[in-house]
């Protein structure tokens, strides 16, 4: 069986797609950034602005428990499963082939 391409995964995946799926509602927004509770850590507090998340750059961080990363470093820290399972779990949620690993070609000589 062929691997998962998590670097297409990653290109394919909007960082407002894994917040949607999360249920995460920012308790600030300024333009791109939003700014909430952290769903890595589970703060509960929706005055919380420890989470933020820059939605033109595909990249999060939480100023508490210092995690950070991109979609789907957030989905995979979020819901504790490890990378292969999150990501197929993450294109079975949202309709997405999962993209695989091609064998490559030999150079040629």
């Amino acid at each position: 069986m062929a691997g998962i391409d998590y670097a297409e995964l990653r290109r394919r995946l909007t960082l407002g797609q894994v917040l949607e799926l999360l249920g995460f509602v920012p308790s600030a927004r300024c333009d791109a950034q939003l700014r909430g509770p952290c769903p890595v850590h589970g703060s509960h507090s929706p005055k919380s602005r420890s989470f933020a998340a820059h939605l033109q750059r595909h990249c999060w961080h939480c100023f508490r428990c210092g995690a950070g990363g991109n979609a789907l470093d957030l989905w995979t820290a979020a819901t504790r499963l490890p990378l292969y399972e999150a990501a197929l779990d993450l294109c079975r949620r949202l309709h997405l082939e999962i993209p695989r690993l091609t064998a490559r070609s030999p150079p040629r000589t």
